[in-house]
């Protein structure tokens, strides 16, 4: 695993080239390894029924690595992530040492890729297999994962983002990425926000909605798009108010693709539509909200999708039951069939449903009896059900999946879902739970062995949970008190210390030189769970150093140190 570089001041931000956006992420309403089948292709098959995308993994082939000696820290307990939010980065004193300090109250921390920097730690590495916190964020209410960037919204009305911002999804009125939260400019009164593949929707107290971002295929819905081309010209790096639509209770974002529910119980789409998921009975896309037709009586709303492939819509109807339109090529839509939808179909066998998620792949739904439902495609484990349950086929392939909903059997007293790219979360008892392909750490449980069942993955008194593409954001209630670490500078050694309550799981230290290019990080050392001291020696004096600090109850902390 790649790790900070130094210090880095409070806005730290960096032009960045500008990528093809292949892949985005679902937006949520609050074991055994997996592989791919073989006759799917190498990766498995593609959640919108189109062959698999061999770019998508060859992007950041580069960036992933792994963490210090080329595999996970052992753990006398099953793999579990921090049971408490990361720490701080580390700051410079003058009298040479440095802390980590002690952070107390609620909580934003988030796990997975973080090559832009999207987890909001302060600093950029290709991924995190533990939860680490977003600092300077406080009075947080909600947080949703895009592609590749973060958003939340706080207290006071207003959202920060972090992360990447090529097309100006956080808002700020740039197009740079920011490692820590920056605020969406000219926003207040905003009760809610979801954020898409390259764009983002907040709905305002007034009842309207803003969007700012990409706008390739409409998805700001201010009748601009750029008809699938990627061109700047059609984003905004500000918010642009949709006074157009008003009486909007709840927004949600796909890939390409943005949803609002009205208070009269109907739903307004736009945006991509080769799929037909704005189910107003066409495939033809949609610059500006259009009415989805045959959804009346609906409270909650939910897309999964990609900015350049179409996928789908769920609608929760007041009666507990579920709707779905747009793309079904591994059954994700809960009808029986692999058959698309222009106009909206009933979820088979489904009542009492609270909450639903969806993600380009599969679809999640919560009962009023704390059991869940998923369905569609499970060639990464991402149901959550084990092997199977059945087989989806066509001419190039088979894989498996679930045409119609199948209960995650395992799970029980679930408070929230969310259904990211080929993973699963869930909250069962204030304790995150995860599933799927764990490729760039995506289940936060501190490995990146993929599992069909769901395990323990940490951290506690989590209240919402968004699961993206390649990182996964959550909202902890409390944050209990961290553990501080401290280094001290020696002559030709650096002595961490550290105060903590833990007393059940050993430690992990490990260190590296702090140069460009960086280097190699040295092999794990394990300590008694009761040591609270570790000394290296043998540094070059005046080079400065990273130490890396792990616990399976709080995640890994880096701290910096230069010997004398």
């Amino acid at each position: 695993m790649e790790f900070p570089r130094g210090n880095l001041p409070q806005r730290p931000r960096a032009a960045i080239t500008l990528t093809t956006f292949l892949v985005a992420v679902a937006v949520v309403n609050p074991a055994s390894a997996v592989a791919g089948s073989a006759e799917a292709g190498a990766f498995g098959h593609d959640p919108t029924g189109a062959p698999p995308d061999v770019r998508i993994h060859l992007k950041h082939a580069k960036e992933v690595v792994s963490e210090p000696g080329n595999s996970p820290a052992p753990s006398s307990s099953p793999a579990v992530a921090g049971t408490e939010p990361a720490q701080p980065l580390a700051t410079s004193s003058p009298s040479g040492t440095s802390s980590a300090t002690s952070v107390e109250g609620p909580a934003v921390v988030g796990w997975g890729g973080n090559f832009a920097g999207q987890l909001g730690g302060g600093f950029v590495n290709s991924y995190l297999t533990s939860p680490v916190s977003v600092p300077a964020l406080t009075g947080v209410t909600h947080v949703t994962a895009g592609y590749h960037f973060s958003l939340a919204l706080t207290t006071d009305g207003t959202v920060h983002g972090w992360g990447g911002n090529s097309y100006g999804q956080l808002g700020d009125g740039q197009r740079f990425d920011s490692f820590t939260p920056i605020p969406v400019v000219g926003l207040s009164g905003v009760t809610a926000v979801a954020a898409g593949g390259a764009h983002a929707i907040a709905l305002l107290s007034n009842g309207t909605v803003a969007t700012w971002g990409g706008s390739a295929f409409g998805e700001l819905g201010n009748g601009l798009t750029g008809a699938g081309s990627e061109s700047l010209s059609y984003s905004s790096t500000v918010p642009v108010n949709l006074k157009s639509l008003g009486n909007v209770v709840a927004v949600g974002a796909g890939g390409a693709n943005d949803a609002t529910l009205l208070s009269n119980g109907t739903v307004m789409a736009w945006g991509e539509n080769s799929a037909g998921q704005i189910g107003d009975g066409t495939r033809v896309e949609k610059p500006v909200p259009t009415l989805v037709h045959g959804l009346t009586n609906v409270k909650a709303i939910a897309i999964g999708g990609d900015s350049s492939h179409g996928s789908h819509l769920l609608a929760l109807l007041n009666d507990g039951t579920v709707m779905a339109v747009g793309a079904n090529g591994s059954g994700q839509l809960g009808d029986g069939t692999m058959e698309s939808r222009s106009m909206p179909v009933p979820v088979k066998g489904l009542s009492g449903v609270v909450a639903v998620s969806a993600s380009p792949s599969h679809s999640m739904a919560l009962l009023s009896d704390g059991t869940i439902r998923v369905w569609g495609n499970n060639v990464f484990g991402e149901l959550g059900v084990g092997a199977g349950p059945e087989t989806c086929y066509t001419a190039i392939g088979r894989w498996a999946c679930s045409r119609v909903p199948a209960r995650v059997g395992t799970l029980s007293n679930v408070t929230a879902i969310s259904a990211g790219w080929r993973f699963s979360l869930a909250v069962s008892g204030g304790r995150l739970f995860s599933w799927g392909w764990n490729e760039m750490g995506r289940l936060g449980n501190g490995t990146t062995v993929s599992t069909s069942l769901p395990v323990a993955a940490g951290p506690t008194n989590v209240t919402t949970i968004s699961a993206g593409e390649q990182h996964s954001e959550a909202l902890l209630s409390s944050g209990a008190p961290l553990p501080e670490i401290e280094v001290a500078a020696g002559l030709g050694s650096l002595t961490v210390n550290w105060r903590s309550s833990y007393v059940t799981e050993r430690w992990y230290v490990a260190h590296r030189a702090l140069t460009y290019p960086r280097s190699e990080w040295r092999e794990w050392v394990q300590v008694p769970a009761s040591t609270r001291s570790y000394s290296v020696s043998g540094l070059t004096s005046g080079q400065p150093y990273e130490v890396i600090v792990k616990n399976a109850l709080f995640g890994c902390r880096i701290i910096a140190g230069t010997p004398r």
